[in-house]
C-alpha cells in the first residue's frame, strides 16, 4: 500500500478492534508530529456570547411561523 486511497480501502476490511487499534496508533503519531500542527484558536467569552445569541436570534427567526 503506497496511497492513501489504497490504505482506506486495506482500512475498510478490518474489524472494529483493529480499527480502534489503529486509531489509537496515529492519534499517538499526531501528538508527537503536534508541533507541526496549527495552535487551537482562542476565542473570548465577549466572542462566543455574541456568536451564541446571533444563533439563538437565527433560530427564533428559523421557528416563527411565515
Amino acid at each position: 500500500m503506497r496511497t492513501l486511497a489504497e490504505i482506506k480501502v486495506e482500512v475498510e476490511k478490518l474489524p472494529a478492534e483493529e480499527k480502534q487499534e489503529l486509531l489509537i496508533f496515529l492519534t499517538a503519531r499526531l501528538r508527537t508530529e503536534r508541533t507541526a500542527l496549527r495552535q487551537p484558536r482562542k476565542f473570548s467569552k465577549e466572542e462566543m456570547e455574541a456568536w451564541i445569541t446571533e444563533d439563538d436570534a437565527d433560530m427564533r427567526r428559523i421557528r416563527e411561523p411565515a
